[in-house]
């Protein structure tokens, strides 16, 4: 288990999920949650896949492009999604599977010690 927490599950102002074993759980809820949503920080690729089948094949009321050009856009989403939480975790090297210790976000001073 990572100390990745996020924002996957709706709460929107304050962090309602977390890693256990790799997977994401809800942080409102008693129960662990057994549906496959991959940790964005232990498995990028696994997360990457969720989001792009979270998406896949579904498009905006009145878009009459093709599915594989809405999926390609889907597959570029759900990519740079788990990306941008990992670079604002301050990973950016895909193989990492760990949040760096003592890494603080872009733009804020570490302490002096």
């Amino acid at each position: 288990m990572c100390n990745y927490q996020g924002y996957e599950f709706g709460a929107g102002r304050y962090p309602d999920s977390y890693c256990v074993d790799g997977y994401l759980h809800d942080a409102d809820s008693d129960y662990l949650n057994y549906e496959s949503r991959c940790c964005p920080i232990c498995d990028r690729n696994g997360a990457i896949k969720w989001w792009f089948d979270y998406w896949k094949d579904t498009c905006e009321e009145g878009d009459e492009r093709d599915f594989d050009v809405i999926n390609e856009e889907h597959m570029h989403r759900a990519t740079s999604l788990v990306d941008d939480i990992r670079f604002n975790r301050g990973i950016t090297d895909p193989n990492v599977t760990e949040i760096p210790v003592g890494r603080c976000p872009a733009g804020i001073p570490t302490p002096a010690t």
